[in-house]
């Protein structure tokens, strides 16, 4: 097996069929122990993480797909850009239906329902602001709503299926959502011959990346972690790629 799971669950198989007649499990000796987390170690595979997706990487994935009235195209701009923007897992971007958003002057506001650290199911609101250029989440995300033709008092999902019509395309199921495995392949066919390697990108890219390049901009971590909605300072860390100059600054910091 490829995955530490098969000893584990052997592991605590063992120990619940001896706690369970009242025997002492063997699982309780050190040795056990330790046995199980050489095992663990020797067929663990690292976390491969993602590279970020740069603010670069999104002035020519727009510049190459945006066209005014296409459809098509502005459904993988909006997605991308929001998810940089709010740091948005897959799974919460999916899911996102008209009823769940509000426009203001300067920004929008998403209600997230559900996500993997809102443990009490509370929902939570993630606030974008508008930029004002060509790149802006906002404005793009106005003009695909108008294109899909999603009206204002709508609770169909936005992010949907779309099928050719005559000369141009049309929201299509607009009951369900766009699956994970879709989405992916849109990425990657937004991405393909802007990024070096397209391999080591994903969706986590845009959330990493919006982490990123707001850590280089010295947002304040309060405001950062309440934004991506993490849960501990580890995990939001784990997002953030420092700049290799940030990384040489410590040692060159040190008066030596």
């Amino acid at each position: 097996a490829n995955s530490p799971s098969p000893i584990v669950d052997a592991f605590y198989g063992i120990k619940w069929a001896h706690d369970l007649v009242g025997f002492n499990s063997p699982t309780d000796n050190q040795f056990v122990k330790n046995i199980m987390e050489g095992g663990k170690r020797i067929v663990a595979k690292p976390v491969q993480k993602k590279e970020p997706i740069t603010v670069e990487n999104l002035r020519c994935m727009y510049l190459k797909l945006f066209e005014c009235n296409n459809l098509y195209n502005q459904r993988i701009i909006c997605m991308v850009l929001l998810a940089f923007a709010g740091f948005l897992r897959s799974s919460e971007l999916i899911n996102i239906k008209r009823s769940d958003i509000q426009f203001l002057p300067d920004h929008i506001e998403i209600f997230i329902e559900s996500s993997k650290t809102d443990i009490y199911r509370d929902g939570t609101r993630v606030v974008i602001a508008r930029t004002f250029s060509y790149m802006c989440p906002v404005s793009n995300f106005e003009l695909y709503l108008r294109l899909a033709g999603i009206q204002d008092d709508s609770e169909e999902y936005v992010f949907c299926a779309i099928s050719k019509s005559g000369s141009g395309y049309r929201l299509r199921n607009r009951e369900k959502p766009l699956s994970y495995t879709r989405v992916r392949e849109l990425f990657i066919e937004a991405f393909t011959g802007i990024v070096d390697n397209i391999k080591v990108y994903g969706l986590h890219s845009l959330r990493s990346g919006g982490a990123t390049a707001s850590a280089v901009r010295g947002i304040p971590d309060r405001i950062f972690k309440r934004h991506g909605r993490w849960r501990s300072e580890s995990a939001k860390d784990g997002y953030v790629q420092d700049p290799l100059s940030e990384r040489l600054s410590v040692s060159k910091e040190l008066g030596l």
